[in-house]
């Protein structure tokens, strides 16, 4: 007799219910949306993990589409979507917006693969073809990188706040493993707040399937995740978040390094130690990525975590952008300097990075634009268990620049990294300030006036 009940009081009525729904019964090429449920214990109280919602308190589902033909093989596609961050009263009020699950993603269900395309459906990479993959997709509306464990925290405020992205994700993950036994292959993929994560999932992941008489082999790319945590941030908003129950779950040594700024690459290193050989890692990156860079600058409290844009006068723009100059070489020097140690210690993590300003997309549609990338994508999502190559086995040189012509065309991998600090790249930061400056101002308009 189970010592729990689960219930389905924050679900939709267009939603399933994930603890009573088998893959067997959805209809080929077809989207759904699956909701789980409520878990509490038998005395009462909330089972770990138990509580999917959205940050405001709305209904989370995730969806998932299998392919149009039924596969000797079951390969799984599972993406976790970005969307920023927020961690305290004055960030979560600019980030209201995405604290429910996207209209846009609801819309897709009924859908079919073809409206799918923007996570990779239909799509062959090398020899790997998507078509022949379920893919769940995981949407993100808690601002927690999808690993909070917070559930009703307000800030000081009237308003709550529920960053429970952990729950979300890890009752989605207990769908997966409930509904694919023995997959022979998964891909795991993530934009910003989305490829964050995915170290932490990987290894929830392997864990799971490493208990089993067969083991997938697993594919990672990470596109422009939110990599670095200053330790401004790390002592005092990350704890809003809980992230350490999922993370202890892996047996990850969290208390150790929560609040050091080497947390994001123990956690990787962490993962890559216990991974498989033939469990290909990728990252992606601009080496200017403008929305990292303002998120890395906020997390750092400059600009006083910014409330100084929001009191920003149209013509004090500049005097902010010696300061943001400074920033775009301490964010690349330490993102590349993190990548280059991983590049280095494992060899089968490599790393990607793309010329010019941006950051990500959907199902890789970003790096997709960009010469190159298909070629080394391919060497990582490939379903054989062959060792990864890269052009070079030379290490990757720890200082380097961007181009003075930026475009698609001259993404590189890290291995071909060869030239030294530019100044081409300090004359890119200003229009990245300019946008969220003008961003903070619109704000700050809005709310005087509503």
């Amino acid at each position: 007799m189970s010592n729990k009940t689960t219930t389905y009081e924050y679900c939709d009525g267009d939603a399933l219910p994930a603890e009573s729904t088998d893959l067997s019964s959805l209809e080929p090429d077809q989207v759904y949306k699956i909701c789980p449920g409520k878990h509490t214990m038998s005395n009462g109280t909330n089972a770990p993990l138990g509580q999917p919602r959205c940050g405001d308190g709305s209904n989370y589902s995730f969806l998932v589409l299998r392919p149009e033909k039924q596969q000797p093989q079951e390969k799984v596609y599972i993406e976790l979507s970005g969307g920023g961050a927020c961690w305290d009263s004055f960030t979560c009020s600019a980030m209201s917006y995405q604290l429910s699950v996207p209209p846009w993603l609801t819309s897709l269900v009924g859908s079919s693969c073809s409206a799918m395309a923007g996570i990779l459906c239909g799509k062959t990479l090398g020899d790997t073809d998507f078509s022949t993959y379920t893919r769940v997709l995981v949407p993100y509306c808690t601002q927690d990188i999808h690993l909070g464990d917070s559930p009703n925290i307000t800030y000081g405020g009237s308003r709550a706040f529920y960053h429970v992205g952990a729950h979300n994700l890890y009752r989605t993950l207990q769908w997966v493993f409930d509904n694919f036994p023995n997959p022979s292959h998964m891909f795991l993929t993530g934009c910003s707040a989305g490829g964050t994560p995915l170290p932490i999932v990987y290894d929830l992941i392997n864990t799971h399937y490493n208990s089993g008489a067969e083991k997938p082999s697993v594919s990672v790319i990470a596109d422009s995740p939110v990599f670095l945590t200053p330790s401004n941030f790390l002592q005092n908003f990350f704890p809003n978040w809980n992230v350490g129950t999922i993370m202890k779950m892996t047996g990850f040594d969290f208390d150790t390094y929560m609040n050091e700024e080497s947390l994001p690459l123990e956690m990787l290193d962490y993962a890559l130690g216990r991974s498989d050989k033939d469990d290909n890692w990728g990252f992606v990156t601009h080496r200017n990525d403008q929305t990292s860079l303002i998120y890395y600058s906020l997390m750092a409290g400059s600009f006083g975590g910014g409330r100084e844009l929001l009191a920003l006068e149209h013509g004090d723009i500049g005097k902010f952008n010696r300061r943001a100059q400074d920033l775009q070489s301490e964010w690349w020097d330490q993102l590349n300097n993190t990548m280059t140690v991983a590049t280095n210690e494992y060899g089968n993590f490599d790393m990607f990075v793309m010329d010019g300003n941006g950051h990500c997309n959907f199902g890789l549609n970003t790096p997709l634009q960009y010469e190159g990338f298909e070629e080394w994508a391919s060497n990582i999502v490939r379903e054989t268990d062959v060792a990864i190559t890269t052009d070079s086995p030379s290490a990757s040189p720890t200082n380097s620049s961007l181009s003075p012509t930026w475009s698609p065309s001259n993404a590189t991998n890290m291995s071909d990294f060869t030239a030294t600090a530019s100044d081409v790249a300090m004359t890119q930061v200003y229009p990245s300030y300019v946008t969220v400056a003008v961003v903070m101002l619109a704000y700050r308009f809005l709310i005087s006036h509503v």
